[in-house]
């Protein structure tokens, strides 16, 4: 049997699946690399300790960036976040998570990992809405020479005044 999929065996009849071809999961510690990179506005220092040689399974280390420099141990498997380690009295330790974001806001508390992610998203739309502003503010520049002069309608638009 073929592993992550089944053996359709015979009956299958020439399928992909008959032809050999096996799933193979992601590799999870490969997650790490991600969260170092898109995740680093929520913690001070996230540091990978060790990884299985067939890279399922991964040991890091993970530091608040609270004040209190809260630093957890946790080992991450295709099923789950396991804390091993927590500095601030072992509070978190044997906890199960099923994601980063969980085992983020346990360490610093929903409402700091809440405000810390509407923070990020904020500024994100605030960016986005000022190149938004500035193409249209471009676009009244190239069409009219003016910036911010409105236009007015070309004279084959303007209508003729009615008779009471």
């Amino acid at each position: 049997m073929a592993r992550g999929g089944s053996s359709l065996g015979a009956e299958a009849g020439g399928s992909p699946i008959s032809a050999g071809f096996e799933c193979s999961p992601q590799p999870v510690a490969d997650d790490l690399l991600h969260y170092q990179e898109h995740y680093q506005d929520f913690f001070s220092e996230l540091d990978i300790l060790s990884t299985s040689p067939d890279r399922q399974q991964a040991l890091f280390r993970v530091v608040s960036r609270s004040g209190s420099g809260r630093e957890l141990r946790v080992r991450l498997t295709p099923s789950s976040f396991c804390v091993e380690e927590d500095s601030q009295d072992g509070s978190l330790r044997g906890e199960q998570f099923e994601t980063f974001e969980q085992v983020l806001s346990a360490m610093d508390g929903a409402e700091a990992f809440g405000s810390r992610l509407c923070g990020l998203v904020s500024e994100q739309l605030a960016q986005q809405l000022g190149s938004f502003e500035g193409r249209f503010e471009d676009d009244d520049a190239d069409e009219d020479g003016e910036e911010g002069r409105p236009q007015e309608p070309p004279e084959s638009s303007r209508q003729p005044p009615q008779n009471p």
